[in-house]
């Protein structure tokens, strides 16, 4: 009996890790917009971030996170595993009235890991295209779409006929209330749907704590004695974002999900701190974030504007950990498809990706395999990183180069392009190889079409319209 009782323990213990390797995650993915690198309390911030801290904490915090200066190159490498030069997606945000969208031809992430089973949906901005059906998420591998196409006017109209940017697949609907709270609602509702069926890829793109600074009072409250309007609206509409993330989070406490849930979280650039921003209503004050130590911030190719606060939560698999290795947004695509068990080297995998798989540095705090990170390359400018060396070079006349050791020197205040002329050189070659590598830019080529900057071309009487 006894001997029989062993043998029943051996293959136990052999069959369930083996059972457990083989089960899939469910994995969430959140955006924030324009969130400063210091705006969050695990980074010191004024504004009130207890959910964020919470997985922060709990997780692993990744404070050499890269992602690209502006919303849509950032998305389009997240879903792509892929440098945005390659596809014409390099330079500045898709605007409302833009025609182009993210090509057909590359494969999407929520694409890749339907092949493994994976259910999944997108809530939020989508910022990717909007003039054709064919750039819609749903065309794009989502089973299912709640948010706005492009960005909307204000946070909490999203009822105007004019203005009218929310859907739920591709129809357009009439919403009432906040978008942050409208959208963790709906992403509740979905993890309840879908608590016992397959695993499930959840894009969440909150379009907090962007431009125009708008927050409901309960939010505003404990940051009344804020003189300026618009950083008290700002801080508000970070805990705004947070709060939202303490929903999903219950949701997931609630399913009995949390422990087979991985969660990724990151802002899609740098905070805007630009002391101007240009409105339809005028100059409004817009140096509210804080990009803290860095330089600058989203538009830029400074510290800034790419290195963002960014965290990975799961409580079974990851203990709470703090790593300096650079990771960078186009990683997510080969790390995630191999949390979620895919294959990269399949035939479906047909364009090769600019991305590595990142795991072991996030869930075991090992080294990085990555010794280079292209920030960006596009027809006027760009920025390199090898090594500690980073690289930013600017075609438009007077052409000129800044080289800073961002290990010695984070804040890039020493230019030392003069001083180390060969390094300059050795970076300036292997950006050029980028260079040529480069697809015309959708946005320039877009411009460049006669149109009327006015509203977007899904309001208007446009053929092609979905």
């Amino acid at each position: 009996m006894r001997l029989h009782l062993l043998a029943l323990f051996f293959v136990l213990n052999i069959i369930l890790p083996a059972v457990a390797a083989d089960s899939k995650p469910n994995i969430i993915y959140i955006l924030a917009d324009d969130l400063g690198w210091k705006d969050v309390g695990f980074h010191g911030g004024v504004a009130k971030t207890p959910n964020i801290d919470l997985m922060a904490n709990q997780g692993a915090r990744l404070e050499r996170f890269y992602t690209l200066p502006y919303s849509t190159p950032t998305r389009a490498a997240l879903l792509t595993g892929r440098y945005p030069l390659r596809y014409g997606l390099q330079m500045m945000s898709i605007l409302p009235w833009n025609t182009y969208g993210i090509s057909e031809t590359e494969r999407l992430l929520p694409e890749a890991l339907k092949t493994v089973g994976y259910s999944t949906a997108a809530f939020g901005e989508w910022r990717l295209g909007h003039a054709q059906k064919k750039f819609f998420p749903t065309e794009r591998g989502f089973d299912y779409f709640f948010g706005s196409l492009n960005k909307g006017k204000k946070h909490f109209k999203r009822s105007e006929t004019k203005n009218l940017d929310w859907w739920e697949g591709e129809e357009r609907i009439r919403v009432e209330g906040y978008d942050a709270e409208i959208i963790a609602k709906s992403v509740k509702n979905y993890i309840k749907d879908n608590a016992n069926k397959p695993p499930f890829f959840l894009y969440i793109s909150f379009p907090n704590p962007a431009f125009p600074f708008e927050a409901p009072e309960k939010y505003l409250q404990p940051y009344r004695d804020i003189a300026n309007k618009n950083q008290r609206n700002y801080y508000a509409m970070v805990s705004a974002l947070d709060y939202s993330i303490g929903e999903i989070i219950e949701s997931l406490r609630e399913q009995k999900l949390e422990n087979n849930t991985l969660i990724i979280f990151h802002s899609d650039n740098g905070g805007a701190v630009k002391n101007k921003y240009k409105t339809g209503d005028g100059d409004v004050p817009l140096a509210v974030a804080n990009n803290g130590p860095f330089f600058n911030g989203k538009g830029s190719l400074y510290e800034g504007a790419v290195r963002v606060p960014a965290l990975a939560y799961w409580p079974s698999e990851i203990m709470p950990q703090m790593t300096n290795e650079p990771i960078h947004v186009t990683d997510m695509y080969n790390t995630l498809l191999t949390v979620a068990g895919a294959s990269l080297s399949s035939d479906e995998q047909v364009k090769p990706t600019d991305g590595i798989n990142a795991w072991p540095v996030i869930s075991e705090g090992k080294l990085s395999a990555r010794k280079e990170i292209l920030l960006n390359v596009d027809e006027f400018r760009g920025a390199l990183i090898s090594n500690n060396w980073k690289l930013i070079v600017y075609a438009t006349l007077p052409a000129r180069f800044e080289l800073f050791n961002i290990q010695d020197d984070p804040t890039e205040e020493n230019n030392r392009s003069r001083t180390e002329p060969e390094i300059v050189k050795k970076l300036l070659r292997r950006f050029n190889d980028f260079a040529w590598e480069m697809a015309p830019s959708e946005y320039l080529k877009d411009l460049a079409r006669p149109h009327k900057n006015d509203a977007p071309i899904f309001w208007r009487n446009n053929p092609t319209r979905p």
